[in-house]
C-alpha cells in the first residue's frame, strides 16, 4: 500500500464508530453521503478477478445519500469505496480530509 493511501487509511481508522460526511465531486456531479464507519479495508486490484476494479479503500458500515427529491435514502450496500489510483490530498486536520484521485475529488468530514 502506498504511503498516501496509508495516511488516508490511518485518518479514517481514527474515526471508526463515527459518522462521516462524504462529498464526492465527479465531473459535474456532487454526491453527499452520511456514513457510519465501522471499519476500513484496503482492496488490491491484484486480489480480485474483475479486471475493471482498481485499488480501493473499502469503508464498511451503513449510510444514506440524498436522492434527486432531496430525501435521504439508504445506500444499497453496507460499504463505500474510494478508488485510490493517483491519490493526492490537501492539508487537512482531525475533522476534515480532502482527497483527489484520478476519478473524483472527495471531502471527508466528521458529522458534528
Amino acid at each position: 500500500m502506498e504511503q498516501s493511501v496509508e495516511i488516508l487509511s490511518d485518518w479514517l481508522n481514527t474515526h471508526v464508530d463515527q459518522t462521516l460526511v462524504i462529498e464526492k465531486h465527479e465531473l459535474a456531479d456532487l454526491d453527499i453521503v452520511h456514513f457510519k464507519l465501522e471499519s476500513v479495508e484496503f482492496r488490491s486490484s491484484e486480489d480480485t478477478i474483475d479486471d475493471y476494479l482498481d485499488d480501493a479503500l473499502v469503508l464498511r458500515g451503513t449510510g444514506n445519500t440524498l436522492n434527486a427529491s432531496g430525501e435521504l435514502v439508504p445506500l444499497p450496500q453496507h460499504s463505500y469505496e474510494i478508488a485510490v489510483s493517483g491519490l493526492r490530498f490537501s492539508p487537512s486536520d482531525d475533522k476534515r480530509f480532502q482527497v483527489t484521485t484520478e476519478r473524483a475529488k472527495y471531502i471527508l468530514s466528521i458529522e458534528e
